[in-house]
């Protein structure tokens, strides 16, 4: 015989034929518990790896903000000087990693801009031999893990992404894309 104590609540009583009752309540099995954890495991991984694609993103999304601002840095100083206009002296057809010679830039934007995903990875910058310091070549490789490898150039034509590994040595230079 079953005998409902309660009709809010789940809780009945169970009687054998020698007269013992005994309340049980009603709870999760060890089965449901098991497949609710599955579930949620399941979802943690799936925005763990959304996280991970937008934290690539922003990262890339700082690196092209940082090209562009020594973009407009680059042109401020070509313009602090009224009577002779000109970049900085870069290195000649060499890539030099930016901090080594930021310091020309300092007056016009921070001079310790560093990749943020891994300080020791720098960004590059030339002029490719330009000895009149008319043109000037600034990129920075993106975490886009397409193929084949992309950049992101800053040159007196703007800013843009290319596939085009820069260089001074190649047609078309790095200013020049």
């Amino acid at each position: 015989m079953i005998k409902f104590l309660n009709k809010k609540s789940l809780s009945f009583t169970l009687t054998s034929k020698f007269g013992l009752g005994r309340q049980k309540q009603a709870s999760f099995t060890l089965i449901e518990l098991l497949v609710v954890i599955a579930i949620i495991g399941i979802l943690a991984t799936i925005v763990l790896v959304s996280l991970s694609n937008a934290r690539t993103k922003a990262r890339d999304a700082r690196r092209e903000t940082d090209m562009h601002q020594f973009s407009v840095a680059m042109e401020m100083y070509y313009g602090a000087d009224n009577n002779n206009p000109h970049y900085p002296d870069l290195p000649p057809d060499v890539a030099t990693a930016i901090p080594a010679l930021a310091h020309n830039l300092a007056p016009f934007m921070d001079p310790a801009a560093l990749d943020p995903s891994n300080p020791s990875r720098q960004y590059f910058w030339s002029d490719c031999g330009d000895i009149t310091h008319q043109q000037y070549c600034v990129w920075a490789t993106l975490e886009n893990p397409s193929t084949p490898t992309t950049y992101y150039i800053a040159n007196p034509r703007g800013t843009k992404e290319t596939t085009i590994p820069p260089s001074c040595s190649a047609t078309p230079k790095c200013y020049d894309l």
